[in-house]
């Protein structure tokens, strides 16, 4: 194959040649060692034959009655020569795609979804300290989300998340702000009660008589910490309780897992790239971050019809291709690890899974069950006013 491709590249000529005893002239160039790739008997006096073209001056120096005339060209010369031939329609079209893919890849306008005036003015400003602004070339995803950390971080107080979308030649940018309540200013009187039913392991209560104790059992909806005040049993006042109670609570989980385990995706990322196809091979203009893996939807942009190239417009979208095989032991870990991230996804960032058991498994030929119990230190707060407390016990009576 590899000496296929030379051969293919290597510059070639098609040489007419006339006279007599045109078998003695063979011979000398023969034994001269020169090379005569094809041969075609025309009449007997005129013979086409193909050779390398570094022999060219050879021959011409070896003949002497000979009429010798080249009849074409193939290989690397062939194509040096029609892209001479072709030059200023090439330079047209890279400058063409120079123009485009900057077009493409320019920063026209910047939308941000908000009717906040001041705010949308604050982001603009943000967003240009960035390097996002119009006239600019747009950012790589990787950039991207370091700009959205870097905003989020800048702005804590007053966002909850932010999204930049780019569409076409324009970003769009959303955002939610961050509401904070303000519990210092609730008026209303209240316990914290018990979200689900839980050991308490630990209190941080800044209003409030806590009422029941470290390590002690509650149900839903027990009161853990009450709005009343009291002393020597009597109630001396009464507050809006707060703070936040995190207790041990449980979860079952039932998984199936296969032994070998085949899985492919595509992801939000993608990119459109420039791509000189060159007989079967491409070349990616300016994509400096490739994909490992990708779909990818083709448009012809220009097709040479003299040259074996073309300039092809590649919609390009990450794609991930998961294959994994495994022994029972290194399934169990997996699966074990694939429920924590699971169950860990649901819980905030001062909630934490305690520990775990494997209570039992069931294997068949492909796949392995396992049902594990988990232990997890969650905030179980639940705020309840008073009146409305009493309004849920005096319905349950009844």
């Amino acid at each position: 194959m590899k000496n296929n491709v030379i051969y293919f590249f290597r510059s070639k000529l098609n040489l007419n040649i006339k006279g007599k005893t045109l078998e003695r002239f063979i011979k000398r160039l023969k034994n001269n060692n020169i090379e005569i790739l094809n041969i075609y008997n025309v009449s007997h006096d005129e013979i086409n034959i193909k050779i390398y073209k570094k022999d060219y001056d050879k021959i011409i120096s070896l003949n002497t009655v000979y009429e010798i005339n080249i009849l074409n060209y193939s290989g690397m010369v062939k194509v040096k020569n029609d892209i001479l031939n072709n030059k200023y329609m090439i330079i047209l079209i890279l400058i063409s795609l120079i123009i485009m893919y900057t077009l493409t890849n320019m920063i026209f306008s910047i939308t941000i979804m908000t009717n906040d005036s001041k705010m949308a003015k604050t982001l603009l400003n943000d967003l240009k300290e960035f390097g996002i602004d119009k006239y600019k070339f747009k950012k790589n995803y990787k950039k991207i989300e370091q700009i959205k950390k870097q905003i989020l971080t800048m702005h804590k107080d007053s966002l909850e998340w932010i999204e930049i979308e780019s569409s076409g030649t324009k970003y769009i940018i959303r955002y939610e702000p961050r509401i904070i309540n303000d519990t210092d200013e609730n008026k209303e009187f209240r316990h914290i009660i018990a979200s689900k039913d839980a050991i308490i392991k630990n209190f941080d209560v800044s209003k409030g008589q806590i009422v029941k104790e470290i390590n002690s059992y509650v149900k839903k909806g027990d009161i853990i910490v009450s709005g009343y005040i009291y002393l020597n049993e009597n109630i001396k006042d009464t507050v809006s309780s707060t703070g936040k109670v995190y207790g041990e609570t449980w979860y079952n989980v039932k998984i199936t897992y296969p032994y070998k385990y085949h899985e492919e995706y595509t992801t939000s990322k993608t990119k459109r790239v420039l791509v000189i196809k060159f007989l079967n091979k491409k070349i990616e203009l300016f994509n400096f971050n490739k994909f490992k893996n990708k779909k990818v939807e083709d448009k012809v942009i220009v097709k040479n019809n003299i040259l074996p190239i073309s300039f092809i417009n590649e919609f390009q979208r990450e794609s991930v291709v998961i294959d994994e095989s495994y022994n029972e032991e290194e399934l169990i870990d997996v699966m074990i690890n694939y429920s924590k991230d699971k169950l860990q996804k649901n819980l905030n960032d001062d909630e934490y899974i305690k520990d775990y058991k494997i209570l039992n498994k069931s294997k068949n030929t492909d796949t392995l069950t396992l049902n594990i119990f988990f232990t997890v230190i969650e905030n179980i707060t639940e705020y309840k006013t008073i009146d409305e407390y009493k309004e849920e016990s005096l319905n349950e009576n009844m």
